[in-house]
């Protein structure tokens, strides 16, 4: 009898995003207005961004008037509001309205948000996968 044994990530999920099935983890990624990270984290897939939120923007600590650019996982009128409260600006990435054409300037200011930092991470640096198994190794990685 053969009983072979795969190295199970015990810590990784699967997850469903662009049509598209996922295993692995996700990385939430600061950084600063020149594009250098500051802090990552690392979670599940299946984990979603707008359960960490609030623990992503004290990453930016206590420096108001500093601009909170997000993706739209993070879009919601609450999410909005507590960057107001901590006096930070809001640079969520705005959905297009159900039934309705997403207007020609928050086209370009979502393109603005996401393009110039995590392009360039992805291309660049290949942030967009990973060459390691468990969640601690792809968290140093990242």
């Amino acid at each position: 009898m053969i009983v072979t044994q795969f190295n199970i990530q015990k810590d990784a999920r699967w997850t469903f995003k662009a049509g598209k099935y996922t295993y692995g983890y996700s990385s939430v990624v600061t950084t600063n207005a020149n594009g250098l990270i500051n802090k990552a984290t690392t979670h599940p897939a299946n984990d979603s961004e707008m359960t960490h939120f609030e623990e992503n923007v004290k990453q930016v600590g206590n420096q108001k008037g500093v601009s909170v650019l997000y993706d739209k996982g993070a879009a919601s009128q609450a999410n909005s509001e507590a960057l107001k409260a901590q006096k930070l600006r809001d640079g969520i990435m705005r959905k297009k309205p159900k039934g309705k054409q997403m207007s020609h300037w928050h086209k370009l200011r979502n393109k603005a948000i996401s393009k110039r930092r995590f392009g360039t991470l992805k291309r660049t640096y290949g942030l967009a996968r990973s060459c390691y198994i468990g969640l601690e190794k792809v968290a140093s990685e990242v």
